[in-house]
């Protein structure tokens, strides 16, 4: 039996270098970026800049403007320039609806990254495909939280295939699109964790006035949920 040489070093297989090499060259270095998410959902235009880091958002569509401190429990709200603080907190439970998700194969490159195609059960009934990035949730966690949040004030639909929360959709990783094959819910059109935010782009306000729970309705509204 011919035995291997113990100097000779195993060949690195080209699939590996090209993954860790993509790692390199896609993930921010910590603490100095955020994510850049520009969006679709429900076909209303969202833009989304999350901070893991700081556990901060911001969602910006429809002319509102939300600041989500999530580790303070607090989203500030800007229409004009009036500003307003309302207190909520995400509170995970939401989502957990009886959704199945299937992995049912390698999926096509979207927005610059290769997706998985996955597939939404209730029982044995298909209430939606995905192609989503599993890597991606550490990085856009807050984001998911964030639109949980005002997902969470509207009641629950009667049959749960009619209106999915975004939790199920992104439990599998970010989906990049996600609903009907012929009408999508979500499309994700730019994503990227390079982002430098503007100076003071996520710090909240100094000066704001106090307000309840229905401002972030306007502010759901305007995002498509």
């Amino acid at each position: 039996m011919r035995r291997a040489d113990p100097r000779r070093r195993p060949a690195l297989r080209p699939w590996l270098v090209l993954c860790a090499l993509a790692a390199v060259l896609v993930l921010p270095a910590r603490g100095e970026a955020a994510a850049l998410i520009e969006m679709r959902l429900h076909g209303a235009p969202v833009r989304l800049v999350a901070d893991r880091a700081a556990d901060r958002v911001l969602l910006e569509a429809g002319g509102m403007r939300a600041l989500f401190d999530l580790a303070a429990g607090s989203v500030y709200v800007g229409e004009g320039r009036a500003v307003r603080r309302v207190h909520a907190r995400y509170r995970p439970g939401y989502d957990e609806l009886p959704y199945r998700i299937e992995r049912f194969g390698p999926g096509p490159v979207i927005a610059g990254y290769v997706a998985t195609y996955h597939v939404l059960f209730i029982g044995e009934q298909v209430c939606a495909e995905l192609m989503t990035v599993g890597w991606m949730t550490p990085f856009v966690d807050p984001a998911i939280r964030a639109l949980a949040l005002l997902e969470a004030l509207a009641p629950a639909p009667g049959d749960p295939c009619d209106k999915i929360p975004f939790a199920a959709y992104a439990a599998a990783g970010w989906p990049l699109i996600a609903g009907k094959i012929d009408h999508p819910t979500i499309e994700t059109g730019k994503i990227a964790f390079d982002y430098q935010p503007r100076q003071g782009e996520l710090t909240p306000p100094a000066t704001f006035e106090e307000a309840d729970l229905a401002h972030l309705g306007a502010v759901a509204k305007a995002a498509g949920l």
